[in-house]
């Protein structure tokens, strides 16, 4: 899943829109951000993610700004295509997309093609966003200068989880593990690969998830334990009667 989305000021400056609370809005930048190439995204990773509740989920749906495709929450932003111009040749087609045709036949969507700068034995890249945002510079001989640049030459390190093009280094996994345990990012990770949710295989993620693990799992105070100052403050009441 790309890194970056493009959201239209059509949409997000117009009266349906801002008439909705401000913790709906925030929760449609956040899908928006998340969402895969059709569109397609999981709500409830991303509304744990930013406290946000199923009301302004709701009121997404009811405002027609998505379409809840199944029980889990799976979701479609209506005005995708809007936002977003996706070339054919950089589409990656949704886990989701035989959900998405189920649930909206009449939905068209963009046909992935095959990448033009593919199969070529010589002449340039046709390919020169992608290479304009990777440089070697001249003084940094034998180690590469990033920009933005692919998952593969990211990083010299090894890797340790792929997820298709993303990837956790292993000095990433080692320096997550020595703040919240191995049992706790093992946890993360793992519920990230089965699932899968795209996008969250990265450090910050990983380190977010992991703190709403701690405080999720820390243990409460049973309601009918008492403090012993409150059994001291019992004690004198019953002295004075």
């Amino acid at each position: 899943m790309a890194d970056r989305r493009m959201i239209s000021k059509r949409i997000v400056e117009s009266a349906r829109f801002l008439k909705m609370p401000p913790s709906s809005q925030n929760l449609y930048f956040h899908l928006c951000l998340n969402a895969d190439d059709d569109g397609v995204v999981e709500a409830y990773p991303v509304m744990n993610l930013i406290k946000a509740s199923e009301d302004d989920l709701r009121i997404l749906y009811s405002k027609k700004f998505i379409v809840i495709l199944n029980e889990d929450l799976v979701s479609y932003i209506m005005d995708w295509r809007e936002s977003n111009k996706i070339r054919a040749d950089r589409k990656k087609d949704s886990i989701y997309k035989d959900l998405l045709v189920q649930v909206l036949p009449d939905l068209e969507l963009l046909e992935a093609k095959t990448r033009s700068d593919i199969g070529k034995k010589s002449g340039p890249s046709t390919d020169g966003t992608w290479a304009a945002q990777c440089s070697v510079g001249q003084d940094s001989i034998g180690q590469v200068s990033i920009g933005e640049c692919s998952n593969e030459t990211r990083h010299t390190d090894i890797v340790k989880y792929q997820l298709d093009q993303e990837i956790l280094t292993e000095s990433e996994y080692q320096e997550l593990v020595s703040i919240y345990g191995v049992s706790i990012v093992d946890s993360v990770i793992h519920r990230i690969l089965t699932k899968p949710y795209h996008g969250c295989l990265n450090k910050k993620r990983i380190s977010d998830w992991c703190e709403e693990h701690k405080y999720n799992n820390k243990v409460a105070i049973p309601a009918t334990q008492t403090s012993k100052h409150s059994e001291r403050m019992v004690e004198l009441i019953q002295e004075r009667r």
